[in-house]
């Protein structure tokens, strides 16, 4: 073979093999462009989240397609389409320029179930063979376990430690350690004391201060008596009309005009610094067993949050909306929203603050250091929905316990209560305690007094989960016991039924 034959070979391998190569190139470009990618942002959610969901091609014929008909995206699992929050079914999803995407957020139904969930674009009959559709989870957090059949008893006062003068079961007056006496009597695994209300003694002043330094000297004597110790913090309520100029307030609309409430707004990001402050302080006490909060809502008013629900939430706003001033909006949203006639807009309203107090815990929770089992008192009309609580969000966003506050209603109001929540969650969803108030006002004036207060402990501990008793108890509270609303009987009438309530959960088995 002459040397000119071999070089021609070459030759024509060479452009043989920068052809093919140009080909395979040119067969995974229009390939790659012709591949329809629909998505979530994140592999896995909490039942707090928006579901990110996704939708791009760099096919340019979709994108005019997609503009003159916008896609629509649903959720399956197990085969079927999901209805969720709202009622939304089909979700039409929306061109992001600032990512060349179309997206839309799907809002986790309550207490959804865990496992894994597809994605389907509704009439996409002849992209099927382009389409790449991708899956998520919903998962659960696990909370910090409670000892079986675990009980609190609490005290909610701010009155001074150092002067207090307790009559002990025994009769005796003491000190405040007759409170861990109280504790001890009825078998309370831990006492929960409130350690922060807002405002102070003294003008200015964000927190009460006159029992903070008494909080390590009683713990050290609770962990002394092998009582678990416990102290916990008021969130958005404050005590006082007189609003600290530093914060932003929860308004509420009366008469045609919004007005500030005593109630600091869940929008305010000094809030949650301060309260996370508040608590690293008790937290930082060896001998705090738990941290817990109060009043994790929006206790009162809401309607300045408005703008933020319509801005996360794929509900649109009303006809108008971009017309009127912050003060029409916030009317215009309690006017819809008081006439309760749109039932897809209050479920959203009601998912949307419970999504937004769980994304505060989760926020409090990550500035703890994740250090101490953390509890939240929780509203229960509703499943506390009606107040934007959810035990289930809770739990994922890092509360351990939902200490659920089961009074201030009837008799017939607690059975539906209670029949709410049997349907609701089970014992793997989260972890329940169960509460009633030392308060016979509370309990309608009821003949049997404490008797009855005992039979709605019973009654919650079996019935609150379909599936086995709550994890626990708490009794509210101690200083009502003391010095409130008895009636014609005693502390330690009371403080009897609460102890055969504790009785009674530590010997379920």
């Amino acid at each position: 073979m002459t040397s000119s034959t071999a070089r021609s070979r070459s030759l024509f391998f060479w452009i043989l093999t920068f052809y093919g190569a140009v080909f395979t190139i040119r067969v995974f470009w229009m390939s790659w462009t012709r591949l329809v990618h629909l998505e979530t942002a994140k592999a896995a959610y909490f039942h707090y989240d928006l579901i990110d969901i996704r939708l791009w091609s760099k096919d340019p014929a979709l994108h005019k397609r997609w503009q003159a008909r916008p896609p629509v995206a649903v959720v399956r699992r197990g085969g079927e389409v999901l209805t969720t929050i709202a009622a939304i079914r089909e979700l039409r999803l929306k061109y992001d320029p600032a990512s060349g995407m179309w997206t839309g957020r799907w809002p986790c139904p309550w207490n959804a179930p865990e496992g894994t969930y597809s994605l389907e674009l509704l009439n996409s009959g002849d992209l099927a063979r382009r389409m790449r559709r991708g899956t998520f989870r919903i998962e659960r957090r696990r909370p910090h376990p409670l000892p079986k059949g675990f009980a609190a008893l609490t005290l909610e006062s701010v009155d001074p430690f150092k002067t207090m003068k307790v009559r002990a079961p025994s009769g005796e007056v003491k000190d405040w350690r007759g409170l861990i006496d109280w504790a001890e009597y009825i078998g309370a695994d831990a006492l929960w004391v409130l350690g922060g209300q807002t405002p102070g003694e003294k003008p200015g002043q964000v927190w009460r201060t006159q029992n903070l330094s008494m909080m390590a000297e009683i713990a050290r004597e609770c962990r002394r008596r092998r009582i678990k110790f416990g102290v916990y913090v008021m969130c958005y309520l404050t005590m006082s009309a007189d609003p600290l100029t530093h914060y932003e307030y929860a308004r509420e609309v009366k008469d045609g005009r919004t007005y500030e409430t005593r109630a600091i707004s869940l929008r305010d990001r000094r809030r949650i610094a301060d309260v996370a402050q508040l608590l690293k302080r008790f937290r930082d006490i060896p001998e705090v067993d738990y941290l817990g909060i109060d009043y994790i809502r929006n206790a009162l008013g809401g309607y300045e949050l408005a703008e933020d629900f319509y801005a996360e939430m794929p509900i649109s706003p009303p006809k108008g909306w971009d017309k009127l001033s912050r003060e029409q909006r916030m009317i215009s949203f309690a006017q819809k929203k008081i006439a309760r006639r749109d039932a897809g807009f209050i479920d959203a309203w009601q998912w949307w603050r419970a999504r937004r107090a769980a994304w505060l815990v989760r926020e409090l929770k990550a500035r703890l250091d994740w250090a101490k089992p953390l509890w939240a008192f929780t509203l229960t009309w509703d499943k506390g929905w009606h107040h934007g609580q959810d035990a289930v969000m809770f739990n994922d966003a890092g509360i351990d316990a939902a200490a659920l506050m089961l009074y201030e209603a009837d008799d017939e109001q607690f059975k539906l209560m209670i029949h709410d929540w049997n349907k609701y969650v089970k014992k793997k969803d989260a972890q329940l305690l169960v509460g009633d108030v030392i308060d016979w006002p509370l309990h309608q004036k009821h003949p049997d007094g404490p008797k009855a207060f005992y039979r709605r402990m019973v009654s919650a501990i079996d019935r609150i989960h379909s599936d086995g008793p709550a994890a626990g108890v708490f009794i509210h509270d101690l200083h009502r016991a003391l010095w409130g609303r008895r009636g014609p009987w005693t502390t330690k009438e009371w403080m009897d039924e609460a102890k055969r309530a504790i009785r009674y959960i530590k010997e379920k088995k």
